[in-house]
């Protein structure tokens, strides 16, 4: 299994993050792609080479390199080799676009029949690279126009934030022909007021225990579960103060089965989630006028006024 962490980095963002994995060990940084079997490393980053492998000589031999024949050029085997790909933001049109850093932590063995793991070492490292990124960068949060909830979505260095001040923007997207105004992240500074509401939040809700939470009951179904907990089949639609059900069929309001751990997309009825004009909103209800009343006062709400 591979890990990943999201970058908003500059090019001098990248150099900063190249020359602290140099001093993790015996690192060097090698391009996507050579016309010999011999990578040159990269000691500069610079507009042409705002992507590269991190490969730590000290930790893994395991480096592997195959031959494009059509192009005529070598590159490096990322899933069989125990190499961090790194990648930095691109601009356009006054957007920044997220990088990367990535790993994959198994390999496939010559005789095609298993995965195995790479060194424990090599997982270590990575992480040493990804919290540093976490210490020396800012969070960039996107917030979901339905749940109305932030999560985050990358990390911006010193030279992405200087680019947001002066009126950039972050889109958490790859580049498109358009980008959409509702697929943009915002940088959330440490030490301000959001921040640490936001932060407050997240250990709330993580650190009460189920007593303490609220307990709502699904109109639909029936069900009953715990607001904020890491429920696969509820979840709560905060601007209106709905419970959505996946378990109830849009189209008839009967109950549907699992199959392979998902509710399927289609019901006998023909309601089909690919055909809008068969699609009715049933799969939301009103929150119970009590249990309403009791979760506002647990999330410091006025009662008549919105949740957000």
């Amino acid at each position: 299994m591979g890990r990943q962490l999201g970058v908003y980095f500059t090019k001098e963002d990248c150099q900063n993050f190249l020359d602290f994995a140099k001093t993790t060990g015996n690192v060097v940084a090698l391009p996507w792609k050579s016309p010999t079997s011999d990578f040159a490393p990269i000691e500069t980053v610079d507009d042409k080479n705002l992507g590269f492998f991190l490969f730590n000589r000290g930790i893994s031999s395991n480096l592997v390199i195959r031959h494009v024949a059509q192009q005529s050029y070598y590159a490096i085997d990322s899933l069989q080799s125990s190499v961090i790909e790194f990648s930095g933001s691109s601009i356009r049109d006054r957007t920044m676009f997220p990088g990367r850093i990535w790993a994959e932590f198994t390999f496939l063995i010559k005789e095609r029949t298993a995965l195995l793991p790479k060194e424990p070492e090599f997982s270590k490292w990575y992480d040493i690279l990804a919290n540093w990124i976490k210490k020396h960068s800012e969070r960039v949060v996107w917030t979901d126009p339905i749940q109305r909830k932030e999560s985050i979505v990358g990390y911006a260095g010193k030279g992405a934030q200087k680019f947001y001040d002066s009126g950039g923007r972050l889109s958490i997207n790859p580049p498109r022909a358009k980008q959409s105004e509702n697929l943009l992240g915002r940088i959330l500074y440490h030490g301000n007021e959001p921040y640490a509401a936001y932060l407050h939040d997240i250990a709330r809700r993580r650190l009460a225990g189920p007593k303490e939470r609220i307990q709502l009951t699904c109109q639909l179904c029936g069900d009953k579960f715990y607001y904020g907990s890491k429920n696969v089949d509820h979840r709560v639609r905060v601007e209106d103060s709905t419970i959505y059900c996946p378990k109830v069929c849009p189209g008839c309001g009967e109950k549907r089965k699992l199959h392979g751990g998902v509710y399927p997309p289609t019901h006998s009825c023909g309601w089909d989630v690919m055909r809008s004009e068969t699609y009715r909103q049933r799969d939301y209800a009103p929150i119970d006028k009590n249990e309403l009343l009791i979760l506002m006062r647990y999330l410091g709400v006025e009662p008549g006024s919105p949740l957000v």
